[in-house]
């Protein structure tokens, strides 16, 4: 039997317990519970006990973990979701758990990835011959569709944030490199009805952008164009390039490289938006930078992390682009915002 925390130990006391954590938050999207509580919040436990398939006893195991957590609230006999879980308890659950049982499995071989200075999770738990878990995600269709449903809802937020604080009323032409299903570019082109976006994505991406940009009647204004940003030049035309969450996967050099593309491709006081995770300048956190950092080096691509804006900065100044500033989206997202000279 596991004693209770040494409340003498605050600092690793919550961490060596925190594999029960997603197990409690796995199970929950396995079994459906986010999505029931969602269409029926204040449900009891016995409604919820047949709604999930489970005996009694284990269905309040369950919901014992989760209110522990804080992902779930009992009041009175009725159960409901949190304001922190309605992004997720929206998503296929099987499909997002299946998902994210993946990357669990694969983030268990950072030691080794570090000894190696290779992405062995990815090597060892997600099929596949590329390189790079984005390369594998077009090589399984159903994996890549998980990814970007569970990826569109969690970004959900930061993309309307995104369109809120950058502006972008002085450019008409944005290309979005890696831009994926189109959230960020959806809602550019909602904020700001003068621009026109144009994503830059892998093929298996590009199709389901261009189909979620026709469901959302903005054919004319947003589209999505196949594009290598490694071994492509960047389409010419645009006076703005964005980069969201996007560089951040790869290594410093390549990071370089793209940011000369995007240079190269712009005009003379052409924008440079880059959105990234937030790691400060001393290199201390915060503690979201990290976990992103080994999620980047053990899975992504074996090169990546959550780099500093002053890293950023000092990157843009060697393409061409002087930094102009930083605005912060909540704690932990930070956009570094740039012109060509």
């Amino acid at each position: 039997m596991e004693s209770s925390q040494n409340p003498a130990d605050p600092t690793i006391g919550p961490h060596h317990k925190a594999h029960y954590d997603f197990q409690f938050l796995s199970a929950g999207f396995q079994l459906g519970l986010f999505e029931a509580l969602e269409k029926e919040p204040g449900i009891t436990r016995e409604d919820l006990s047949v709604r999930l398939g489970l005996a009694v006893q284990p269905c309040r195991i369950l919901l014992l973990g989760c209110t522990a957590m804080g992902v779930v609230r009992k009041e009175g006999e009725g159960y409901h979701n949190t304001p922190f879980l309605p992004p997720l308890s929206a998503l296929p659950d099987q499909e997002s758990a299946a998902y994210l049982h993946r990357i669990y499995r694969a983030v268990d071989w950072f030691c080794e990835s570090l000894k190696e200075n290779s992405n062995v999770g990815l090597k060892n738990e997600i099929p596949g011959t590329a390189s790079t878990l984005y390369g594998r995600l077009a090589e399984n269709p159903e994996l890549e569709s998980s990814f970007h449903v569970l990826m569109s809802s969690i970004s959900h937020l930061v993309a309307e944030e995104i369109a809120a604080e950058i502006d972008l009323s002085g450019y008409r032409l944005l290309l979005d490199v890696g831009g994926g299903a189109a959230m960020n570019a959806a809602n550019l082109a909602r904020t700001w009805p003068d621009l026109e976006v144009t994503i830059g994505d892998l093929p298996s991406i590009t199709s389901l952008a261009n189909d979620k940009i026709a469901e959302l009647g903005l054919t004319g204004r947003v589209r999505a164009v196949s594009l290598d940003a490694f071994h492509d030049d960047f389409p010419v035309g645009h006076d703005s390039v964005l980069f969201a969450h996007f560089l951040e996967i790869w290594s410093p050099d390549r990071i370089r490289a793209l940011l000369a593309k995007a240079s190269d491709a712009l005009p003379p006081g052409g924008g440079v938006f880059v959105v990234t995770p937030y790691q400060d300048d001393r290199g201390t956190g915060p503690e979201r930078s990290a976990y992103l950092s080994a999620y980047f080096h053990t899975v992504a691509s074996g090169e990546g992390m959550v780099y500093t804006p002053m890293e950023y900065e000092e990157w843009f100044g060697e393409a061409g682009i002087d930094p102009v500033k930083r605005v912060m989206l909540g704690p932990d997202t930070v956009v570094i915002c740039g012109r060509k000279r």
